[in-house]
């Protein structure tokens, strides 16, 4: 079966780069992946798959039955969407979208999984129970597609009895793949603050209540937040006052994101956020609105799921291109389903030193070595009909 595996990977490798780089060329921002889930869509049934569309606004499901297709379900998930990102690659598929860029992969997640779906198609009648394949929307913005599917019922009608994904990840050589059990990557979570002072003539200093020099304390109260003992991010990346030289704004606007792997550890910060909020504006007879977008919780993979699929890659591709990845502070939408499904979320190795393909993710220069794809569609595959 591995060998049928691989021959099929060959099969469709080019087909798969091809759609790779079509979705690329063609990106779509969060809740208007409308094209892409068309494309996905005809792929899948194009292969036989059921199909259903629509879920969550611009999800698309299919439905692989089996031998026995009552007997288990195996879940596998993609997500769609694009980042509002101006790519800057000079390469033939480059976004014709302005302003919009596959700058996080999703492409070959979408890509990655339409090839699954060619390969265990064909393997049909070897498939013990049900494969879902779940192509998702908005996995970049809050509120999450994750979220939104699960409320749709995706996890029903069959429910998986296991779920996997991928990410793509450029630190890491293309063909190689990471695995970690337990808590693997951060819950997230938006803080925007508005620290709401008195404004005025610059040089009338007693007349003012400066919500700059505010809101600069507050981030430095907030600092005191977090202990490099334990694995917490509390950073802001956005402060806004919109004053000049000589005018003192009334109000400065705040953002930044919190990142835990303790769930209570998360809503205790949440509360001494505001707390120092109130206590600092307090001082200055001023005011601060403070608002948490509660985000995605921390991605848990299943130890067993994982142990059993890491063995899996090792069998495929060989133990030296399977490698063990300590937690990520990154925060990925995938979590809602490890807290409903046992999971295993697992990265593909992307990137390439010796082509000089090694931009990061979210940046205008992010691009993949696609022999990757001959590799994680294989992978996949094998870990689908052996869990």
């Amino acid at each position: 079966m591995k060998d049928r595996i691989k021959s099929l990977s060959e099969k469709y490798f080019l087909r798969v780069v091809e759609l790779r780089r079509k979705i690329h060329a063609n990106p779509e921002l969060s809740w208007e992946e409308i094209e892409t889930s068309k494309l996905v869509a005809e792929e899948l049934m194009r292969c036989g798959i059921e199909v259903q569309t629509k879920v969550a606004k611009n999800g698309v499901v299919g439905i692989l039955k089996g031998k026995n297709p009552n007997s288990k379900c195996i879940a596998l998930r993609a997500d769609m969407d694009a980042l509002p990102i101006q790519e800057e690659n000079k390469v033939d598929c480059c976004s014709k979208n302005e302003g919009v860029m596959h700058a996080c992969g999703h492409d070959v997640h979408t890509s990655n999984l339409l090839g699954v779906s060619m390969i265990l198609s064909e393997l049909k009648n070897e498939i013990e129970g049900t494969i879902k394949f779940i192509f998702q929307p908005s996995e970049e913005k809050i509120p999450s597609g994750a979220e939104a599917m699960i409320k749709a019922g995706v996890l029903e009608n069959p429910k998986p009895d296991k779920i996997f994904g991928l990410h793509v990840s450029p630190e890491l050589e293309a063909g190689t793949f990471g695995f970690c059990g337990g808590k693997f990557m951060a819950s997230s979570d938006e803080i925007y603050l508005k620290v709401i002072g008195k404004g005025g003539h610059a040089a009338r200093i007693e007349e003012l209540k400066n919500p700059l020099l505010i809101a600069a304390e507050i981030l430095l109260e907030l600092k005191t937040l977090t202990d490099p003992q334990i694995p917490v991010v509390l950073s802001f990346g956005k402060i806004e006052g919109k004053g000049a030289t000589n005018i003192v704004p009334d109000v400065v606007d705040i953002a930044g994101t919190l990142r835990c792997f303790d769930e209570n550890l998360r809503v205790q910060l949440h509360k001494q956020i505001a707390f120092i909020c109130e206590r600092v504006t307090e001082k200055y007879l001023s005011h601060c609105e403070v608002t948490i977008l509660k985000g995605y919780p921390v991605l848990i993979n299943n130890e067993e799921v994982t142990a059993d699929a890491k063995q899996l890659a090792q069998e495929f591709i060989g133990n030296k291109n399977v490698l063990n990845l300590p937690p990520r502070m990154g925060s990925e939408d995938f979590a809602y389903y490890t807290h409903q499904v046992p999971a295993c979320f697992y990265r593909l190795g992307v990137g390439n030193k010796k082509l000089g393909i090694t931009s990061g993710l979210h940046t205008s220069t992010f691009n993949i070595d696609e022999s990757a794809l001959k590799e994680s569609i294989g992978l996949m595959s094998w870990i689908a009909l052996n869990s």
